[in-house]
């Protein structure tokens, strides 16, 4: 997840608004952690469908099977 302002962040299938990006103290600092947690659940949950496409999707997508694998065998944490 980049570094810019949190608006709503996708987690699962589901919305999670976190309200407005400019809030101060410990709440706004929550808000964002939260915000950083949920991408990284986020990606992961990416990552592993992405290993699992069959090569016909992966040519689709105009990826490799190297390509794919690269990508799911990243660390959660890195973008």
């Amino acid at each position: 997840m980049s570094r810019r302002a949190l608006g709503a962040v996708s987690a699962d299938r589901g919305m999670l608004s976190l309200g407005h990006a400019g809030t101060d103290g410990a709440q706004g600092f929550v808000k964002r952690a939260l915000g950083e947690v949920l991408g990284m659940i986020e990606r992961h949950r990416q990552r592993r469908s992405l290993a699992a496409l069959d090569d016909h999707l992966l040519r689709d997508v105009g990826l490799s099977r190297t390509d794919a694998r690269r990508e799911a065998d990243k660390a959660f944490w890195q973008e």
